[in-house]
Order: structure tokens, then C-alpha cells, then sequence
């Protein structure tokens, strides 16, 4: 007999690759130049924290590129919202440049006319990156055009989750492209027994909780019998829940707000898929894209909110960290600071990649002409050493974003020239006059001066 074994190589899931800087098995977020910030992209069981600017426009177009990388990778898509239409968050998702459209749009920018001064950029480093100069050495992610949506056929063929906690049912069901498309998962009202069943299981039993006519729920609810009188118990009661919703402390919850734990139900149900466990040699071992929007937002609100949120993070962070997945949620923490200005370090503590969104807008800044080419700031809060033992950091932390027609570029903050040769002159200005030994006479005076 002999030692020899054969080796076994696992197929790399798809959409990931190993990063060249920790080792560890990243996929792309879907901007390649948010991609360059963390190294290459997320970590798999790594949470990133956007937080959204005041007018929440530039977080939106981060998440639609990290749904819309999910579906060209073939993906599983969980999306969660209260503020949003799942739904209409998909079908907005942007359209994929094919590879001749990205070389020529690189042609186009690398060909940049010169501006009104005439300067224009040193061909030695016109092709250096915006952001980072290390080159990948393997390619993931795509190219979106913004201005355009992705065809219905390529949405019909994403396997996407979506949770909105039953109140816009009635709506989801009429999205033809992304219902029929969707898994069993959804929370549809016009669906089936067997779809609908976490919905009503989670109406059966707070009506029976209030009755007391049953003390095991979970068996009354597989009963044939029982699920006719549920179905139309849970239409009811799903119809007038913010009249009729049931205390807290009627029964034992985890959360006191029951959004928390309804969407850790449906997360978790998806999560415990045999194709997303670590380790296991599965042929169709996939990866799944958590995306949690404007989560902490007013509709959140409650008596208890800073500890159900904190409570929500790290079960979450846990389920996350068990499983091949990688998760994306923006919040409002501008809305956060104002309600407890002590629960903005606490979340960032509990998430991996903290990354805060400043717009423009609204501000001097829109006006002031260092910024005339941006669109805002990019400021990294926290960046997580994930399995490894040193953080990959960019060259640099002034960071400033662009919102084109086409695109969302980072790129690093420079000021224009014109400000540089001013604020030269401005210098040159204060040290003419700074105070000498001529006391009130004028520098530039024709006065002799006796000692």
C-alpha cells in the first residue's frame, strides 16, 4: 500500500476569487472602484455598513450595483426593506456593459481633451487606476450602466428572496417578472398554502395565542383542517395589523419590536440551505447576497429600539459568519445620531466594513469650486482584518465620489490647479506682510528710511 492521495480541488464558487492581500475568498460588491477600496471586494461572512447620505441617493445606487452583480453571478438574493418596494428595487436594477463597451469607454477616458488651461494629464500616468495602483491579479465583477435597466429575461432567471413584512403583499404580487421568478420564500397574500406558509404560521400564532383554544401551534398549522381557517384568520389580521397587533408582553419575544424576529425567520430559513454551508462538497454550492435597506429607519422605531437593533446586528453578524454569504445593509445614521448619539459607535462595532456616504447637496460645498467635481466624500470608519492578520488599507483616506449619468466612480480628492496657484499667491501675500523693522512704512514705499 502506499501514502498517495489524490488531491481534491473544490470548484470555486461562482462570483468569488482568493485575494491576492489576505488570502481569503472575496466577491466583488459590483463597483469595481468601491472594489479597489476593500482590497479586491467583500470577504464571504463579512457585513458592509453604508451609511446613506441625507437625501439617501448615492446608497441606492451602491445596493442596485450589489443586486445586480448578484444576478449576473447567479446568486442568491435575499432583499429586505421597509422603506422600499423589494420588487421595484429589482426590476430597476442596472444593465451590464458587455467587455467591448468597457474597453471603449476606457479609450474615451484615457482620450480626455484637455481643459480650458490646457493641461491635461501625463501620458506616463494616465494609466494608472483612480484609486489604487496595485493591480488584481484575477478579474471579478462587472460593469453597469446606470442609465439603462437589465432586460426581464435575465431578471426572470435571479433566484431573489424578498421580505417587507407583509404589508405591500398585495403589491409584490402583481411584479410579473420578479414574482414568478422569485423562491417559496416570499411573503405573497395571494400565493399558495405551501408559499404562504411562514405567514401563516406567524398569524396563527398570535390568533391563537389570544383565543388560548390552542397550546401547539406548529401542529394545528400542518393540519389540513386547520391551515383553511388560518389562511383566511392571517388575510384578516395581516389586513388590520398596525390596529390590532399584539403586545410584547402577551408572549416571550427575543425582540420587542416582532419586525426584527420575522426577518431573522425568513433569513435565517434561507441561510440554513445545504448549499450555502461551509465546508460540504456540494456540486451546486452557491453563494448568498444579504441586502438590508434604510434598516433603522422612523419605521423601526419603537420604545426599544437602540436594544433590539444591537440585538438584530450580532444575531445577525453570527448567521452571516456561519454560512457562505456576505451582507450589505445601508442606514440613516445622520436619523441614528439624532435619536442616541451613543448608538452610532455600537453598530459600527458590530459590522466589518463602515463606510459613510457625504453628499454635497444641499451644503456650501455644491457651490465651492475645490469640489466642483464631485459629488460628495467617501469616509472609511472601520475596516475589518477578517481571518487574517493585517487590514488591507488604501493608498489613501481623502476619497471623494462622483455620481456620473452612467456610472459611480471613487476616486481620490485632489484639488484643481487653480485653487493650488491661488493658495500659492495667498502665501506669497501673507509673507509680504508680515511685520518688519520698517514699522508703519508700506513695503513696496520709495521712503528712506534713517537709523
Amino acid at each position: 500500500m502506499t501514502s498517495f492521495r489524490k488531491r481534491t480541488v473544490q470548484k470555486p464558487i461562482r462570483g468569488t476569487r482568493t485575494s491576492p492581500h489576505t488570502a481569503q475568498v472575496i466577491t466583488s460588491s459590483g463597483n469595481p472602484s468601491l472594489d479597489l477600496i476593500l482590497g479586491g471586494g467583500l470577504p464571504i461572512g463579512s457585513i458592509c455598513l453604508i451609511e446613506e447620505d441625507r437625501f439617501m441617493t448615492h446608497a441606492k445606487v451602491l445596493v442596485k450595483y450589489f443586486l445586480a452583480e448578484g444576478v449576473l453571478s447567479k446568486q442568491e438574493i435575499f432583499l429586505g426593506s421597509l422603506d422600499d418596494l423589494p420588487a421595484e428595487m429589482l426590476r430597476r436594477l442596472p444593465k451590464p456593459l458587455t467587455d467591448e463597451e468597457v474597453e471603449q469607454e476606457q479609450r474615451q477616458e484615457q482620450e480626455q481633451p484637455a481643459d480650458k488651461n490646457g493641461l491635461r494629464i501625463a501620458f506616463r500616468y494616465s494609466d494608472l487606476p483612480l484609486v489604487n495602483s496595485e493591480q488584481a491579479t484575477a478579474k471579478i465583477g462587472h460593469h453597469f450602466n446606470l442609465m439603462e435597466h437589465m432586460e426581464p429575461m435575465m431578471l426572470s432567471y435571479a433566484q431573489a428572496t424578498i421580505w417587507d413584512d407583509n404589508n405591500k403583499a398585495n403589491i409584490v404580487v402583481q411584479e410579473d417578472d420578479i414574482c414568478n421568478s422569485s423562491s417559496s420564500l416570499e411573503p405573497t397574500a395571494a400565493a399558495s398554502g405551501d408559499e404562504a406558509a411562514p405567514v401563516v404560521q406567524l398569524d396563527a400564532q398570535s390568533t391563537a395565542s389570544n383565543n388560548n383554544n390552542n397550546n401547539n401551534n406548529d401542529n394545528a398549522i400542518t393540519d389540513n383542517s386547520t391551515a383553511n381557517n388560518a389562511t383566511s384568520t392571517a388575510a384578516t389580521t395581516t389586513a388590520t395589523a398596525t390596529a390590532t397587533a399584539s403586545p410584547p408582553a402577551a408572549q416571550p419575544h427575543f425582540f420587542y419590536n416582532p419586525r426584527y424576529g420575522r426577518l431573522l425567520d425568513y433569513l435565517q430559513l434561507l441561510l440554513n440551505d445545504e448549499s450555502f454551508e461551509p465546508g460540504t462538497n456540494v456540486q451546486q454550492k452557491n453563494l448568498c447576497r444579504v441586502c438590508l435597506t434604510s434598516l433603522g429607519s422612523p419605521l423601526w422605531y419603537d420604545e426599544h429600539f437602540a436594544e433590539d437593533l444591537l440585538k438584530f446586528l450580532t444575531i445577525l453578524r453570527a448567521s452571516v459568519r456561519s454560512c457562505t454569504a456576505v451582507c450589505f445593509i445601508t442606514m440613516p445614521m445622520h436619523l441614528i445620531a439624532k435619536y442616541e448619539t451613543s448608538l452610532v459607535p455600537k453598530i459600527r462595532q458590530l459590522v466589518d466594513y463602515a463606510i459613510e456616504l457625504e453628499s454635497f447637496a444641499g451644503s456650501e460645498r455644491e457651490t465651492h469650486p475645490a469640489f466642483k467635481e464631485y459629488s460628495g466624500l467617501l469616509h472609511l470608519h472601520k475596516m475589518s482584518a477578517i481571518n487574517t492578520l493585517a487590514v488591507h488599507m488604501p493608498e489613501t483616506t481623502d476619497l471623494a465620489f462622483k455620481l456620473r449619468r452612467k456610472k459611480f466612480v471613487i476616486e481620490k480628492l485632489h484639488l484643481p490647479p487653480e485653487l493650488q496657484e491661488t493658495s500659492e499667491q495667498g502665501a506669497a501675500a501673507d509673507m509680504m506682510a508680515l511685520p518688519n523693522c520698517s514699522a508703519n512704512v508700506p513695503v513696496n514705499s520709495n521712503v528712506s528710511m534713517d537709523f
